[in-house]
């Protein structure tokens, strides 16, 4: 994808100012004049990289549905996550804020259990995480107490209530998670066309979590069909990374699919005019590129970038192919403001953001089996620099090499300490989430069992060179 911003500033000075910027745009602020009070709809289109949809230039009809809502509003050509797996990602989406603050993460100790909420082996009891921080205000909470309808539709496992992603939703439909597979977009779009019709009078902000993206890959045969040629499509079980390939491209295209079904009946009803519509990946994923498959133990950038749709009322900005960089924490602050609330002091984000503003991530995969510990990153112009916990400092000029094959770090030593300085500030300035409770019922030692358990969540992928995707069968006939 283009990056037209120009490189990173060459002094200290201009990169804290453009970190203050971003913000201190999120302060206290009631809007300018009164507003509308419009429907919002989110998407939240999990696992999804940007590249694969048409309105970012890929070639295959994976997206038409979503293209057309692209082309009746806006698309943000550098948007990026905050965290690379769907607990933190969908916090900040909810909060404005980054994984470090809100508190949604992986935790060793953490009191929340992935193995009493889905099916799986004795091994998913050692998957622990610590919910959404106790202090922290949503924005499905702002809005349902200024008299908005709210009501949430996931496929997901970790969008499971318990998790902490439900509050401020007056309806969290969750039914029917009961395995990694999730639930499909059929069912998901069903759910919500129920909703809407349930009451038609009051505004509402309704969420939608699809998960089909997510692996394991097992797309109706209908859309392998559609947007697979036929050379490529598995005979069996999909072994090479091509026939991998193709069931993501089919999988989006089930997704888009049934979106479709749900923007038409928008259109029918008469209130597509009147909705602002976001469509936001929670974060990419990893299909060859670092030799891995899956996502959510680095910060690399396909699983790092993600598709920004928005699709705002008639006459209403933001409008075309945009270039500021944009991360779906800025969801709250947009949402918030067309919603004629104020913003929050404390929010980490910011919409409209600065134009050269930097665009920073963390992860910390589960211990033991992200292979080198926590990652940071940050993003700024055509710079981007990253840093693990097993003490990799990598930089890259993403304009030059935008596959991050080669590490300039010691060709760049001053734009390196320059960005390595600016993340650590920024990571300074983070206030921690309010304190959680311990688990103290967790085996200290992860098995073999366990990290089989998490390749099948696709957080992570077993070996150093591409392979069958975790759990990827053949196409099955459309149900």
């Amino acid at each position: 994808m283009p990056n037209p911003s120009p490189r990173a500033p060459s002094t200290a000075v201009s990169l804290a100012i453009c970190l203050a910027a971003a913000f201190s745009a999120g302060c206290d602020r009631p809007p300018a004049q009164p507003v509308a009070r419009p429907n919002f709809l989110v998407l939240s289109l999990d696992t999804t990289r940007a590249d694969r949809l048409g309105i970012y230039g890929y070639d295959r009809p994976t997206s038409p549905h979503l293209d057309r809502l692209a082309r009746d509003g806006a698309w943000y050509e550098r948007a990026h996550t905050t965290a690379t797996w769907t607990l933190p990602s969908h916090a900040s989406l909810f909060t404005g804020k980054f994984p470090t603050s809100h508190g949604a993460r992986y935790d060793a100790e953490g009191p929340l259990v992935l193995g009493e909420e889905i099916e799986g082996p004795d091994a998913f009891k050692q998957i622990r995480a610590r919910g959404l921080g106790a202090g922290e205000s949503t924005l499905a909470e702002r809005l349902r107490d200024a008299g908005w309808r709210t009501g949430g539709v996931v496929a997901g496992p970790w969008m499971k209530a318990v998790f902490g992603l439900a509050r401020g939703f007056d309806d969290w439909d969750d039914r029917d998670i009961s395995s990694v597979n999730g639930r499909p977009a059929r069912a998901v779009t069903d759910a919500a066309i129920a909703w809407l019709d349930a009451d038609r009078e009051r505004p509402f902000l309704l969420f939608l979590n699809y998960f089909d993206a997510h692996s394991p890959f097992y797309p109706p045969r209908r859309f392998v069909e559609e947007v697979v040629p036929e050379a490529e499509r598995p005979k069996g079980e999909a072994k090479t990374l091509t026939e991998i390939s193709g069931l993501y491209d089919a999988e989006i295209r089930a997704m888009d699919f049934h979106i479709g079904r749900l923007l038409d009946h928008l259109r029918a009803t008469g209130r597509y005019d009147s909705t602002w519509i976001v469509a936001v990946a929670d974060h990419g994923e990893l299909l060859g590129e670092q030799n891995e498959i899956g996502h959510g133990a680095s910060l690399f950038e396909p699983e790092l970038r993600i598709p920004f749709l928005v699709k705002p009322l008639p006459g209403e900005e933001p409008r075309g192919a945009r270039s500021e960089p944009v991360q779906i924490s800025d969801v709250f602050p947009m949402l918030l403001s067309r919603a004629g609330l104020p913003v929050p002091e404390s929010t980490q984000s910011a919409f409209p953001p600065p134009p050269d503003r930097p665009v920073f991530a963390e992860v910390n995969p589960l211990p033991k089996f992200g292979g080198r510990g926590d990652w940071r990153a940050v993003v700024h112009g055509d710079w981007k620099y990253l840093e693990s916990g097993k003490g990799d400092r990598l930089l890259f000029d993403l304009a030059k090499d935008p596959g991050e094959t080669t590490n300039v770090a010691d060709r760049h030593p001053e734009v390196k300490e320059r960005l390595r300085a600016l993340l650590g500030t920024w990571m300074a300035s983070l206030p921690p989430p309010a304190p959680a409770p311990i688990a103290t019922d967790r085996a200290t030692e992860v098995d073999a069992a366990t990290r089989e358990a998490l390749e099948s969540l696709g957080y992570l992928d077993g070996g150093d060179t591409p392979g069958p995707a975790p759990g990827a069968p053949s196409p099955a006939p459309t149900p």
